[in-house]
């Protein structure tokens, strides 16, 4: 019974594997794998495809899916696909009904050396790389690979926070020079951008594609180059740099409502702001890049100090200015000999200090219309100069 069960069991595995080779002679895409396996068996990956010792042309696309802007260290992080199609007419075939294409490991066969010219570093967005290897009946190969590229981007701040940036992405070929390899943009959509694009503080504006090729000691190296400009959005520092500034400075103006008398309630509503204001600037400062030139924010930030150093000095002249005025000298300094020449002499004193004081009041009055208008005709031009020509 166990012989006639052994005999069963070995005919049945038989029978299965025959169906299943079959079935696999005839499966096109089967028969196209093998086809392409059986000609990388007869080619040397390490050498490239050439026609007629001929350059080999690949084209270059990326797929940008975020970005990550730190302009501190002046950097920008791209995570892409980015895709490379070119032609080995060694992995042509021609397989009856084959439509869909060989998908094999890119280290089977041979890739374009390229590599990100100004790139601190390059990551894999996975464990295992995440890449893939396509193979066309014409012999037309497509290799696509998702990695994170930190790219150096450096940065011109003097119109910061109203500034606009452009970082460059440089693929260049690192050891095949223009008469073996050349690398070029593909015709449709070069560079597309996923809807889903985020950058910070900064907005996408404009992805410019073009060429950097560059002439070294051991020949000429083809580079396609991506300008990525970026716009910084304005919002942000509207709300946390421009409206607390004017705000510590209206802050400060309302010690010019308080009675003269009450000069210490003056004295604390300027000096408030006036420290407020410094520690935020210092605390502000401390995010952005050190740089050695003056940005707008610098301009605007020290002209608000300065607004609210000369409210508190007008407000400490006014104050001495007030006790001279009311300190009148001891009592019985007049000398009766004297008799009615001191007293034309009295209401001529008396009628001077009226026009004085009256002067004096004008003059505290223009020098605050003054410091308020001139701080509004300032935020006028400082906006109309940077917003207004962003």
């Amino acid at each position: 019974m166990r012989l006639i069960l052994t005999m069963l069991y070995a005919t049945f595995v038989l029978l299965l594997a025959v169906s299943v080779g079959r079935a696999e002679d005839d499966d096109p895409q089967a028969k196209a794998t093998a086809a392409v396996l059986s000609k990388l068996k007869q080619t040397n990956p390490q050498i490239r495809p050439s026609v007629d010792n001929g350059p080999t042309t690949a084209k270059v696309q990326a797929y940008v899916r975020n970005m990550d802007v730190d302009d501190v260290d002046m950097k920008i992080t791209l995570d892409m696909t980015f895709r490379m199609r070119w032609n080995d007419y060694r992995l042509e075939y021609d397989e009856p009904g084959v439509n869909n294409v060989v998908v094999l490991n890119p280290k089977m066969a041979w890739i374009p050396d390229a590599f990100f010219k100004n790139a601190f570093t390059t990551q894999y967005k996975s464990v295992h790389p995440e890449n893939y290897l396509r193979v066309y009946p014409d012999g037309n190969v497509t290799y696509s690979t998702r990695l994170s590229v930190d790219l150096s981007c450096p940065m011109n701040l003097v119109r910061f926070p109203h500034d606009t940036q452009e970082c460059k992405m440089q693929i260049a070929s690192y050891g095949y020079t223009t008469k073996d390899l050349i690398l070029v943009w593909r015709e449709e959509t070069p560079t597309e951008i996923s809807q889903f694009l985020h950058g910070g503080r900064f907005s996408l504006d404009r992805f410019d594609t073009g060429y950097c090729n560059s002439r070294t000691s051991t020949g000429d190296y083809s580079c396609v180059s991506v300008s990525v400009v970026i716009k910084r959005d304005f919002g942000a520092y509207l709300l946390e740099l421009y409206l607390p500034t004017i705000f510590l400075i209206v802050v400060a103006w309302f010690s010019f409502f308080i009675p003269f008398e009450q000069f210490l309630g003056r004295l604390l509503l300027t000096l408030i702001p006036l420290i407020s204001l410094a520690s935020f600037t210092n605390t502000f400062t401390k995010g952005l890049a050190s740089v050695p030139y003056i940005k707008a924010f610098d301009i605007f930030t020290g002209f608000s100090l300065c607004v609210i150093f000369l409210t508190l000095v007008h407000i400490v002249v006014c104050y001495i200015k007030g006790l001279k005025s009311t300190y009148t000298g001891p009592e019985g300094s007049e000398d009766p000999e004297e008799g009615g020449a001191k007293n034309v002499e009295v209401e001529e004193t008396s009628g001077f200090k009226k026009v004085l004081k009256k002067a004096k009041a004008k003059a505290e009055f223009l020098s605050r219309t003054f410091l308020v208008g001139f701080y509004i005709a300032f935020l006028f031009v400082y906006f109309a100069a940077y917003c207004g020509t962003g």
